[in-house]
């Protein structure tokens, strides 16, 4: 059953107005000045092609979306351990993409989102339709934040306010954001290029930003003035590959031949429709199947799903049975891609031939 879609174009197309024009008063973000293969000198761009600013009205206009519940209640799940250890790693799903990695004695956190609306306001953006799977007050210590790109369901400011009080962790990000978080007195915030590493002294484990194929922006007149992308973690306890918010692309081939070995790679496999204009910036369940092959990934585990009203043109729970039937057509077993509950914890496998 379609949702009013005539109604819901219209409010999508102001919304995206309204967002953009507040970004474009309120931002303070000034992008770097050095020339690359993927920064212009004033936008940094996907090096395989992106879509139109008319493309998107196009996609806006004729958006049909799906009714998705009102709220969903999720199991209660026990909490995650304080600390994991001894060449363990445990991956948790607390919703979005906002997953808890634990290995090697410290505890990382992607793209944390616990506000109730992704949008610049409380009482404006997307709203969720399902509780945080982890209480923000359940967290063990938090180490390390990664952000793989500015928008405003990865990178939620109260959210981050509050970690970085209690937590005080290091906050590797994007070249162009650390201003943002210092105006928000969020410190220990550390840009990387692609490809560039940082080092956490105490347990030696390693962080790659690498490519993603996405934007950046919180608003259509800020758009792509600072860097997206994933992350590749690399620790006694093997190697973890957390992808951010991104399509398939060719940069996972340039991946693929610097890092071998993945224990773990966690993939988004939701929003993805309308897919003539999602396919240049979110993988689908197919997708992440053929990046789990091409990466030769031991445990793949998927994200970015089910918990934003946002422009829901799928099912709250087609990508289970998309990625249920790429399995299938690729012969993968389905225990060889989890998708885990919301809150759910699992230990990860050792990889294979290890």
């Amino acid at each position: 059953m379609k949702n009013e879609p005539s109604g819901r174009k219209i409010m999508a197309i102001l919304w995206w107005g309204m967002i953009g024009w507040l970004a474009a008063v309120g931002c303070c973000t000034q992008p770097p000045g050095k020339v690359s293969d993927h920064y212009d000198g004033r936008r940094f761009y996907n090096p395989e092609p992106d879509h139109s600013f008319t493309d998107m009205m196009k996609w806006l206009w004729e958006m049909e979306t799906v009714a998705w519940p009102e709220w969903v209640e999720d199991e209660h799940r026990p909490a995650p351990p304080m600390v994991v250890d001894g060449g363990r790693l445990q991956v948790t799903y607390i919703n979005q993409a906002t997953m808890l990695i634990q290995m090697d004695g410290v505890n990382i956190l992607t793209d944390p989102f616990w506000s109730y609306r992704a949008g610049p306001f409380s009482w404006l953006g997307s709203r969720r339709v399902r509780a945080p799977g982890v209480d923000l007050d359940a967290l063990p210590r938090i180490h390390l934040v990664l952000i793989s790109h500015d928008h405003y369901d990865h990178l939620d400011l109260p959210s981050l306010t509050k970690i970085a009080g209690k937590h005080r962790p290091v906050i590797l990000t994007g070249l162009g954001v650390k201003q943002l978080l210092t105006s928000e007195n969020i410190d220990n915030v550390v840009e990387l290029d692609w490809w560039q590493d940082h080092v956490l002294k105490e347990s030696g484990i390693r962080i790659t930003f690498v490519p993603a194929r996405h934007q950046s922006g919180r608003g259509l007149f800020s758009q792509n003035q600072t860097l997206w992308g994933g992350f590749v973690i690399q620790g006694p306890s093997g190697k973890v590959y957390f992808a951010g918010d991104t399509a398939y692309g060719e940069f996972l081939t340039d991946i693929q031949e610097r890092f071998s070995g993945f224990r773990l790679a966690i993939f988004p496999i939701g929003s993805y429709e309308k897919r003539w204009f999602m396919q240049g910036q979110h993988m689908n369940p197919e997708d992440a199947v053929r990046a789990h092959l091409l990466l030769g990934v031991s445990q793949s585990v998927g994200m970015h799903f089910s918990t934003l009203l946002e422009h829901p043109e799928q099912t709250i729970d087609a990508h289970e049975s998309d990625l249920r039937e790429a399995l299938t057509k690729y012969r993968q077993a389905e225990s060889s891609f989890w998708v885990l509950g919301f809150g759910e914890g699992r230990n990860v496998p050792e990889n294979v031939g290890k």
